[in-house]
């Protein structure tokens, strides 16, 4: 991969990558970008190939290695506080989790969308109650307004459009839910 953005930089030529498109899937009702696969390595629901420059190719790569580790993040937690509700260090874990997300979308604000889009996050497979909590419900939409703003600011593609309107609804379920049940104050 360096090797590959060592030639493109020396050359100012632009290189096709493969990146993953936002998608709305609409018989599960939210939207899907990537997930881990058994090997822990990042696949995405919908493979683009897009032309991009050296800057934009290093900007994309290096975002999607954070959100990679992200995502495990995220996993790791869920499945700690799947095994343990009581967790007390998986429950700091989970404020931990949000606030690098929010780390990261400061660092996406006016990168590309291709990069903005590792901002998008799906709740829907850990709401279903067969994982964990991946971050903390508490106060959520208030937190996560300024990445979704990030996010969508600009947004052209009515699927991804589709795919952050049906996600902000699971956002708010999901601080509701946990809020109502008396987990959050």
């Amino acid at each position: 991969m360096l090797d590959t953005l060592y030639k493109i930089s020396e050359q100012n030529i632009r290189e096709t990558y493969l990146i993953g498109q936002i998608v709305y899937v609409s018989e599960v009702g939210e939207g899907k970008h990537l997930h881990l696969n058994k090997d822990g390595k990042l696949e995405y629901y919908r493979i683009k190939y897009e032309a991009l420059t050296a800057k934009e190719g290093t900007e994309f790569f290096c975002a999607e290695r954070l959100r990679l580790e992200l995502e495990k993040k995220f996993q790791s937690t869920s499945a700690k506080l799947k095994k343990n509700p009581l967790d007390l260090k998986a429950r700091q874990e989970l404020e931990t989790n949000l606030e690098s997300y929010l780390k990261f979308s400061t660092a996406a604000q006016g990168k590309s969308q291709i990069v903005r889009n590792f901002l998008f996050f799906s709740l829907g497979k850990y709401m279903k109650g067969d994982q964990g909590l991946p971050v903390s419900p508490c106060e959520f939409t208030q937190k996560i307004l300024n990445p979704i703003t990030i996010a969508t600011s600009d947004l052209t593609d009515p699927d991804s459009k589709l795919a952050w309107a049906a996600n902000i609804q699971i956002f708010t379920g999901y601080e509701l839910g946990f809020t109502m049940a008396g987990y959050c104050k």
